[in-house]
Parts: structure tokens; sequence; C-alpha cells
């Protein structure tokens, strides 16, 4: 007898998931989708190996086997794609991998950033849109434009710049940046310094971005997805946290609470006008006045859902479903 071969079952894909299988944040909103029955595929970057994908340029398909499923994306099915995943790869320094896994991380990464090939739908984020805000230059640009107040920046490799005696400034990194020491990561955090620490710091090895300190200050967090935004207050032990509040582990509380109107609409303008639909905002409250620091558009959001019981991920999925 012939042995007969399964038939596959073919499921087309409403929603396109990118991320990673340990990323929780998109736990989140995966399990929103299960919750509604939406048709929808998750791609985790680091099992690609476990997938067979084929992309026939021509048409502008993809098909993605596993488990003896098929999956089919093509623009007229496709509605949405939530892609949480790294515009290029800044761990370059990772020691280790060998010619299989450098080929694995650096190909795939360039394969996903060219979903881009389906524009004329819903994106959390487009990469292309993506990599242009994570430009911390052309985001202070950007809030200017949108009418923002902004700290006096400079970004710089000298300290022969004018600087005001006896202030604080803000030294922090123009990219994210996250080192190799022996054998542990390192992530460079915003640092406080006084204005004569700066005056005998070196600064020529690589530019780093110098603000006047706002103070005093309370820290806001505000995520904007498409006209939706979620606003927190950051405490510590009831008062705002001197420098940068990511170096406090614990003892940290996150107040919902609602921007003035204009200040909202702001940060709605400002995520339209750098081609995204979500971000994660960094102001500073000081006496009524807020202050644009920056802008993530791939920032973390689940934290939020704990401590704040912001349901983030229902207006994420809200948007990908074209409830916007």
């Amino acid at each position: 007898m012939l042995k007969q071969e399964k038939i596959k079952k073919v499921n087309n894909v409403d929603i396109l998931i990118i991320s990673n299988s340990l990323d929780f944040t998109t736990d989140y909103v995966c399990l929103e989708l299960d919750n509604r029955k939406a048709k929808y595929l998750r791609l985790n970057r680091d099992q690609f190996n476990k997938y067979q994908v084929v992309c026939d340029v021509g048409a502008g398909t993809i098909t993605v086997e596993m488990d003896n499923v098929v999956y089919f994306i093509s623009q007229p099915s496709l509605k949405a794609i939530y892609y949480r995943a790294p515009i290029y790869l800044r761990d370059n320094y990772k020691p280790g991998l060998d010619e299989r896994q450098q080929l694995f991380r650096t190909q795939w990464t360039a394969f996903i950033r060219n979903l881009a090939i389906f524009e004329d739908i819903i994106w959390v984020n487009n990469p292309v849109a993506t990599f242009k805000a994570e430009n911390k230059i052309l985001q202070l640009k950007y809030a200017y434009n949108v009418g923002f107040l902004c700290p006096k920046t400079v970004v710089t490799n000298t300290n022969a710049i004018d600087l005001e005696t006896n202030r604080e400034y803000i030294v922090k990194s123009l990219d994210t940046a996250v080192l190799r020491i022996g054998d542990k990561e390192a992530f460079v955090y915003s640092n406080k310094m006084q204005e004569s620490e700066l005056k005998n710091s070196l600064l020529e090895l690589a530019p780093v971005i110098v603000q006047e300190y706002v103070n005093p200050k309370i820290d806001v967090r505000v995520t904007v997805v498409g006209e939706t935004v979620y606003t927190v207050r950051i405490f510590s032990k009831g008062k705002g946290v001197d420098g940068d509040w990511r170096k406090l582990k614990q003892d940290l509380d996150f107040i919902p609470f609602c921007l003035p109107p204009e200040i909202e609409q702001k940060c709605v303008d400002l995520i339209k006008l750098l081609g995204l639909s979500f971000g994660a905002i960094d102001l500073i409250e000081s006496k009524s006045d807020y202050y644009f620091i920056e802008v993530n558009p791939t920032g973390e959001w689940a934290w939020l859902v704990e401590t704040a019981k912001l349901k983030i991920y229902k207006g994420i999925v809200d948007f990908l479903e074209g409830k916007r």
C-alpha cells in the first residue's frame, strides 16, 4: 500500500506578530488576540530555524510551515503587523558565536526587516519608521516642531562647551549603550553631573548628549497607541526621583493620571510626525511645565500592566484590528 501523506492545513493570517520567545510583553498581546479568536501568527526571531519559510517576491506572499500547518501571508488578507524586534543588532560584541550562529542572527534579522514590503497595512511599528525615530537628535527636532518644551541640549565629544557655573547637567549616550566588561554586560544609564565634573571629563572617545538638568522634577511615562494615551507619574517614597529612576530596583510607584489635553495632543502629534503608531515617551513635569526628554519606538510597557493596572495590550490589539 502507498503511504498516504497527511493533508496539510492552510491558515490565512490576518495579524502577524514578530517577537522573541521570551518576550513577555508580546505574550499580553497574544493572549488578548486569543481571547478575541483572531487569526494571527506569532513568529519568534530566535526560532526561525524551526519554520519553513518561502517568500515569493514577485507575488508579494509569504508561506510559513510549522507542525504540518501552512500559514499564508499576503497583502489582501494581512491586516496588521506587530513588530517587536530590533531594527539592527546592537549586541555585535557578543562573544562565542560560531559561523552558523552569526549567519542565523544577521540574515534572519535582515529578513524580518524586509517585511516592510507589506506597505498598505497597519504597523506597530513599521521598521523603516522605527529606524528613523530612534535617532535622538531627530526626536528633539520634532518635539520642538510640535511645541514641546525641551531642556537645552548639545551633542558633543568635547568639554569645551558653554556650561553654567555650579549648574547640574544630565549626560547620556546618543544611542542605547550595552557594553561587555569581562564576562558581564553593562548598561549605560543617564548620569547627573556637576558643571565642574563635566569640565574635567574626557569626552573625545564618543559623542554624548549633555542636557540641562530640570529640577525639581517628576518623571512621566507616556505610552501612545494611535490616539490613545496611557500616562503615569513615577514616584519613590512619595517624591520625584533625583536622577535616572531606572537605577532604582524597588520603592517605585507608577501612578496613572491624565495629562493636560494640550500636552497629550502633543504626544499624539509627535508619534504621528515620526511615522509611528506606538511610542513610549519620557517627559519631566516641573513647576506645572512638561519637558520632552525622549521617545522609544520599541519601549517596554508590560510592567505598567501590573504596577499601574493599565491595559495597554487591549489598546494595541484594538489598533491592530483597525479600531482606532
